[in-house]
């Protein structure tokens, strides 16, 4: 099934406690995302509209901002699977330059995990199935702890988006 139709017959992700990032942060001129967690898959996914401000060559998507958000959406996956940590590699390949304004969707998975480490996968396609991009992230695992040492990180995200 198209990553369009498995959005659909899901509800979104209210992320109004999550603090504010350079991605989720909901600004039309930049970045438009809304976010959703597919269960039975364990596959995070969202619908993103790159605004004027996400702009690298002329008219089209900065490759920046598209590796932005695929990192941020890698590291829900992690999250929302269980796995709290922080990207250490990040690998992006474009195919294609993808036109400000145009509806596109991203899927990240996670593909393997050990003790110390999460392997994660992502891509970012339009909705007739055309991909844009891909990653692969490394992420390690750390502690709530750590997370919360790091500043003012609300209890609610540890407990309410892990599965």
């Amino acid at each position: 099934m198209d990553i369009q139709k498995r959005i659909k017959e899901l509800k979104p992700l209210q992320m109004n406690h999550q603090f504010s990032s350079f991605v989720s942060t909901d600004t039309e001129d930049r970045i438009k995302i809304q976010y959703y967690f597919e269960r039975h898959s364990s596959h995070f996914l969202s619908r993103v509209i790159f605004g004027q401000k996400s702009q690298g060559p002329p008219g089209h998507v900065h490759g920046g901002a598209i590796a932005s958000v695929l990192d941020e959406t890698m590291g829900a996956a992690a999250w929302m699977n269980g796995f709290t940590g922080m990207t250490v590699k990040l690998e992006v390949n474009y195919f294609k330059a993808l036109k400000i304004g145009n509806e596109a969707f991203v899927e990240t998975w996670v593909d393997t995990k050990s003790e110390k480490k999460v392997w994660v996968k992502g891509k970012i396609t339009t909705g007739d199935g055309y991909i844009y991009a891909e990653s692969n992230g490394l992420f390690i695992p750390l502690s709530k702890e750590y997370f919360q040492s790091m500043g003012d990180i609300p209890e609610e995200l540890f407990n309410d988006f892990i599965k």
